[in-house]
């Protein structure tokens, strides 16, 4: 193919994608109409769509992990949907509309990278990376930016899910020298959480018990991070792996499982994992 087909082809695709994004709009508003639209997308905010913008992202997470093109495609029309719909939101609330947000975002990636719509030059990772932050912090009003650095990720954290939060925090922490350096600290840190639980159990101190089992999952969850394992992902595969088990268990005691002692669960527990495992080898 030569330089122009290939010129001509990406437009015509082009072309086609505005075509599409315009039925997206005008769906959205359908779903959206006052009238004849959706009952239940009628009524819902901002705030009653945090759900599923979290179950969203969540699947669109696995599925890039589990290498499916065509689930990464479907999850991502599944995200959009999500912006279209707090775009929609926003509009009629007379907050601000669809055009503002992509107005906003084609700002931000002129303005952070300006070594490619200012003048062409050619930079490296780490100066890339150095630029975009410091074009991000001039971008915030003065008492952000003169905040520590705790304060700026209290602010960020705010609205977070904690396990997102705790991921950020650790990314952020680490690039001022508080990391991991090995995963043997970080077990020693959790043995060290996990004897500290055990010992507010045995007080029956309630505030400690929530306060150590809290620092038992940040430190779970800088295992994760250290480790580069999505951490809703690798529970989503265990809650799956754990009814698998169960179903097995089920078949097993049939009626009687309401009357299964923990002698005899421990026991069909051990069958089913055994059953799995030579299913799986």
């Amino acid at each position: 193919m030569s330089s122009k087909d290939s010129y001509n082809s990406k437009k015509n695709s082009d072309l086609e994608t505005i075509e599409s994004f315009k039925l997206l709009i005008s769906n959205v508003k359908s779903l959206k109409d006052k009238t004849w639209g959706c009952p239940w997308q009628k009524i819902q905010s901002h705030q009653s769509l945090i759900p599923f913008l979290n179950e969203e992202s969540s699947e669109f997470i696995d599925a890039i992990y589990e290498k499916k093109a065509d689930n990464i495609c479907e999850e991502l029309g599944d995200l959009l949907l999500q912006v279209m719909l707090h775009a929609e939101i926003g509009y009629e609330k007379k907050e601000f509309e669809l055009n503002d947000v992509i107005k906003n975002l084609n700002k931000k990636i002129i303005n952070r990278h300006p070594y490619i719509f200012k003048k062409k030059e050619k930079v490296s990772l780490e100066k890339s990376q150095q630029i975009w932050e410091n074009i991000k912090n001039s971008e915030k009003e003065a008492p952000y930016m003169e905040s520590s650095i705790s304060k700026n990720l209290n602010l960020k954290i705010n609205n977070l899910p904690p396990t997102v939060a705790t991921d950020k925090i650790t990314n952020v922490v680490k690039e001022y020298g508080f990391k991991w350096e090995t995963t043997d600290q970080i077990f020693e840190k959790l043995e060290e959480e996990i004897n500290e639980l055990k010992e507010a159990i045995k007080n029956s101190n309630n505030s400690e018990m929530n306060n150590e089992f809290g620092d038992i999952y940040f430190t779970l969850l800088n295992l994760s991070n250290f480790l580069k394992i999505n951490s809703e992902s690798a529970l989503k595969k265990t809650n799956k792996k754990f009814l698998h088990r169960f179903s097995i268990i089920e078949h097993h005691a049939g009626d009687n499982i309401k009357k299964t002692t923990p002698r005899d669960f421990q026991r069909l527990w051990q069958i089913a994992k055994q059953k799995l495992k030579r299913k799986n080898s």
